[in-house]
């Protein structure tokens, strides 16, 4: 098999080494290079060009692949898939927790969106990974009671519970008497 590997490549010209001992064998005694030597040469040169097409072909491919995303309905469609995955994930989280309000995933919260682009988070964790940063950022006061928990007859309204009122519900003087009194003593 060398040989023939040796005699197709014997018409190809390869540099010479430049003493015996570096060259790997002996010249001949015309200065060529041996055989074993030139066809090992040559057995490199065809794997560097075939490294250098894969390199071309991969380039087109990615300058390809650039052209087809940035078409505006190759990026309209991948909007809206996008847009229904979101759905879909906010419809799973307001399975488990009803009392979610978020209509988009920037109205869930920042740590939310970020586990979730990273694409290896179930949406329900997300959202309790939120709920506990959020947790974290605005704990509720020991000596403030939620209006739900002691069945509406509590004095004040936890942040949360004042992030939730609505225009409508603030409207009703009671509330809005709560919500002002718990505004100035989350404010102290």
């Amino acid at each position: 098999m060398d040989n023939t590997v040796a005699e197709a490549s014997a018409g190809e010209q390869a540099p010479a080494p430049e003493n015996t001992a570096a060259g790997g064998g002996t010249d001949n005694a015309d200065g060529a290079m041996p055989p074993e030597e030139r066809s090992r040469q040559a057995a490199r040169r065809r794997a560097a060009e075939q490294r250098a097409r894969e390199l071309r072909g991969s380039t087109r491919e990615q300058r390809l692949r650039q052209e087809v995303l940035s078409h505006p309905l190759v990026r309209e469609a991948m909007t809206l898939l996008e847009e229904t995955r979101f759905k879909q994930d906010l419809e799973r989280v307001r399975e488990a927790y009803p009392g979610m309000t978020a209509t988009h995933p920037e109205d869930v919260g920042d740590v939310f969106c970020r586990l979730m682009a990273s694409g290896k988070v179930d949406p329900i964790v997300a959202y309790e990974a939120q709920v506990a940063a959020d947790r974290r950022r605005n704990p509720v006061p020991e000596d403030m009671v939620s209006a739900k928990s002691a069945g509406g007859g509590a004095l004040f309204y936890s942040s949360q519970e004042l992030d939730r009122l609505t225009d409508q519900d603030l409207r009703d003087p009671g509330i809005f008497k709560k919500a002002m009194a718990s505004l100035a003593r989350l404010r102290n």
